[in-house]
């Protein structure tokens, strides 16, 4: 998965369940097969929800900085 190319950047900071999960999945149900979509998030629990998300949606996910307050998701539509 291409981690430096990235299409679409979606910054979720200061957002609570559900919305980092909601709006990750929205997005990338707006954007092109192949495209390249970070998600940027300070609510930790998103760390779960949306690697959960990405499972059941079979895309490709990478969390990155996952120790760090802030997480950043590299997803792959697929």
């Amino acid at each position: 998965m291409p981690e430096e190319k990235v299409d679409r950047r979606l910054d979720l900071r200061g957002k609570v369940c559900p919305y980092p999960t909601l709006e990750t999945s929205v997005t990338l149900k707006k954007m092109a097969t192949g495209k390249v979509l970070e998600v940027i998030t300070d609510y930790y629990h998103a760390c779960q929800t949306i690697s959960d998300l990405m499972r059941e949606m079979g895309y490709p996910c990478k969390l990155i900085d996952g120790e760090n307050p802030v997480f950043r998701f590299i997803i792959q539509k697929t």
